[in-house]
């Protein structure tokens, strides 16, 4: 075969779009631990080591996974499912999701993930003395960080504990067969239209929050308009700190020339202790612009640092010139342009 003719076949030849996305159901199962409502949802693939004793159905419907988990021959009451989520691609930062389910309903511990997010899963178990089952519903709040851009491929694993046996559907920590994808009907449904350069989105009780490749959060979505207080919520948590509480004049609010309004979250640990510097602590102010319910980061800078002292003086022009003195005398200048502070080296000092 010439040359010419192998790049043509290459070329007409479709692309590889990895796995393909799960079965979207046709109405809301409900759960009960009877599986015939999941009669649509695919069964995933197991080591033969683990087929006679387990069995993994999964399937999907508006923004909600669905498991069916089937032990033949095992007690309902004695037997524990570990569900392992993950996706691969949502960034170097993001964690997966244990989901214990067993009798006592799902359990875990925080590095399991959210006490939150388990507490939105829900599970019932079936035993007809033959193949005990669990019927799990997991929304997509209850996922780990799933990528904001393009398949939306997850790793699935489960492991199954009984007095008698343990099997997972997983050969070390891979899915037979390769991992799954979820439809991107989960992103639609939660309006999850993240803009450019978000890697990952995250759920919140109150929200979403979007990450850069950089791993910093760059983006919100909220469920209500946001303020100053439910903005350093979403990012930061208990993590946030009061700018008052280090001493620092940071402004709640600031405006943009077109009017929009600047919300600052400051986070990181206080440098300045007593008559003391930790030179290993810093202080760190992120800005957003806000639109409603959404935020995007426009900038992020030290707000405290021992090199630096403390930023005590924020002016933004009119015409959209952001100027941050600090205690040791430096001056930081910005111009806003393409939708984000630029720092401005002339006249910086």
């Amino acid at each position: 075969m010439s040359p010419l003719l192998v790049l043509a076949l290459l070329a007409a030849a479709p692309a590889d779009k990895g796995p393909k996305p799960l079965p979207t159901l046709t109405k809301d199962p409900v759960v009960d631990g009877a599986l015939a409502d999941l009669a649509g949802a695919a069964e995933l693939k197991v080591p033969a080591a683990a087929a006679k004793g387990l069995k993994v159905r999964a399937g999907f419907r508006k923004d909600t996974l669905y498991l069916g988990l089937t032990t033949p021959g095992s007690a309902l009451s004695t037997s524990t499912f570990v569900v392992t989520l993950f996706f691969p691609s949502a960034g170097t930062t993001a964690r997966g999701t244990r989901l214990t389910v067993s009798a006592a309903g799902v359990t875990g511990t925080e590095e399991d993930g959210p006490a939150w997010a388990r507490a939105l899963v829900k599970v019932q178990g079936k035993d007809d003395g033959k193949a005990p089952s669990f019927e799990v519903a997991i929304p997509a709040r209850a996922l780990p960080r799933f990528p904001a851009q393009g398949p939306l491929t997850l790793s699935l694993c489960v492991d199954l504990k009984t007095p008698a046996t343990e099997l997972s559907s997983c050969n070390t920590g891979d899915m037979v067969g390769g991992p799954i994808r979820l439809p991107d009907e989960l992103r639609k449904a939660q309006k999850l239209a993240a803009p450019a350069g978000v890697e990952g989105v995250e759920a919140r009780p109150k929200g979403w929050v979007g990450y850069a490749v950089l791993h910093f959060p760059s983006w919100v979505l909220a469920d209500e308009e946001l303020t100053p207080e439910s903005l350093a919520e979403l990012i930061a948590g208990k993590e946030a700190v009061e700018p008052k509480t280090v001493a620092l004049p940071i402004p709640k609010t600031m405006n943009l020339p077109d009017e929009r309004p600047l919300f600052t979250v400051l986070t990181g640990q206080n440098p300045y202790v007593g008559d003391d510097c930790k030179s290993q602590h810093e202080l760190r102010m992120s800005m957003y612009v806000i639109k409603g319910n959404q935020a995007v980061q426009v900038l992020e800078w030290p707000a405290a640092t021992c090199a630096l002292g403390r930023a005590m003086r924020f002016e933004l022009s009119p015409e959209g010139f952001l100027t941050i003195g600090y205690t040791n005398g430096s001056t930081a200048r910005f111009t806003f342009t393409q939708e984000h502070f630029e720092r401005a080296e002339l006249g910086a000092r």
